[in-house]
């Protein structure tokens, strides 16, 4: 804030002791929010793993894409590539500009 330090807003930060009481009293309930084996019926349900892990419910992808023949990037390369930015006068002073600035890649 740029005001100062704002009280209210200041982070808790719970004692070992505090932090540990709480575990072992969530871990000691059988009803407790984290059990250690939750039934297959309730993780198929999606009750227990959906509050768990809430990116569950998420989007599954299961093939890879964009590795088909793409004819803009082999004239991308012929165009920008090294042979022929080396091959003509105004090319050699691009791939001099670039080294000079200091660019990791030269070329495309």
């Amino acid at each position: 804030c740029r005001w100062g330090p704002v009280p209210f807003l200041a982070p808790v930060v719970p004692s070992s002791s505090s932090l540990y009481k709480f575990c072992s009293t969530l871990l000691s309930r059988p009803s407790g929010l984290l059990t250690l084996s939750p039934s297959v019926s309730q993780l198929e349900a999606g009750g227990l793993s959906s509050r768990l892990f809430p990116w569950s419910k998420g989007q599954v992808r299961t093939k890879k894409r964009g590795t088909e023949y793409q004819p803009k990037v082999i004239k991308r390369i012929r165009t920008h590539g090294w042979k022929k930015r080396i091959s003509t006068r105004g090319g050699i002073e691009v791939i001099l500009r670039r080294m000079l600035k200091g660019r990791k890649s030269l070329t495309y």
